[in-house]
């Protein structure tokens, strides 16, 4: 009913990860905007549907929900960082914490993995801040693939490390970030707080978030909707949407054969 009305402009995907691609799918044949929460896809066939979708219906309006881009102590910090003449390094530390027993996110079989399902984030944002998609993707686990250090590499010789963790402490940040490069260095400590070192021009530290960590969701929305409504463009480009979830299916590959994945179109 909501894909057959002519005056809805458009749809919103927020249901387990299993339906989105499907529903995403539909609601681009259908003419819609979509705001798709991540994943946007579980399988590479499920992404190869999306983008026939796209190549048959011409549309490509299409939003995932990856906020972090969009978190205003990110985006403050990345402007004093700067820009970068030489690679970069990055680390991602994520204290993803255990699940509740029960939770849906368990159900493996039918929902991903919980990196296939979250990953996605962590990507997304390193690859926003260092201004290009992945080519290579690499990841080792410990036993029982509880904690998970994803390597990714990027065109410019920059390397970035995720390492997804469940085993960490509850009081832990969720979330630490560091990007060194040209002698400068930029920290994110859990959206609450950002700085920057630089030799030259000595440090920033930003002040604290008054009422609580903001990880950009109100902006990525407000992005969204004003792309809809003026019929401008969509805040994130697509062809960064395909390879940061192109990026997150390739980390179980690259598990599975214990050696780098190089990405499709890459050469």
């Amino acid at each position: 009913a909501v894909l057959g009305d002519p005056s809805v402009d458009a749809v919103f995907v927020v249901t387990r990860h299993s339906s989105h691609a499907e529903l995403t799918r539909r609601a681009l044949l259908a003419g819609k905007a979509v705001f798709v929460e991540k994943p946007l896809a579980l399988t590479e066939d499920e992404l190869a549907g999306v983008l026939a979708a796209v190549e048959e219906s011409g549309n490509d309006r299409l939003q995932v929900g990856f906020n972090r881009r969009f978190a205003p102590l990110l985006r403050e910090a990345g402007k004093r960082f700067g820009a970068r003449t030489g690679p970069a390094s990055v680390r991602y530390l994520v204290n993803a914490g255990r699940l509740e027993h029960g939770s849906w996110y368990l159900q493996q079989g039918t929902e991903g993995s919980r990196f296939a399902g979250e990953g996605g984030h962590f990507i997304d944002t390193v690859s926003w801040l260092l201004g290009a998609d992945p080519i290579s993707v690499y990841a080792r686990a410990t036993l029982g693939n509880e904690d998970l250090h994803i390597v990714l590499g990027y065109p410019d010789g920059s390397t970035a490390t995720v390492s997804y963790v469940t085993t960490g402490p509850a009081g832990f940040p969720k979330e630490t970030l560091d990007l060194v490069a040209d002698g400068r260095a930029l920290r994110l400590d859990d959206f609450v707080r950002a700085a920057v070192y630089d030799g030259r021009r000595g440090r920033w530290v930003s002040s604290r978030l008054p009422k609580a960590r903001d990880k950009g969701q109100n902006a990525e929305l407000a992005a969204f909707v004003k792309a809809v409504r003026t019929g401008g463009p969509m805040p994130v480009p697509l062809q960064s949407l395909v390879a940061t979830t192109a990026a997150t299916l390739a980390v179980r590959t690259a598990l599975a054969g214990g050696a780098p994945v190089t990405l499709a179109g890459v050469r």
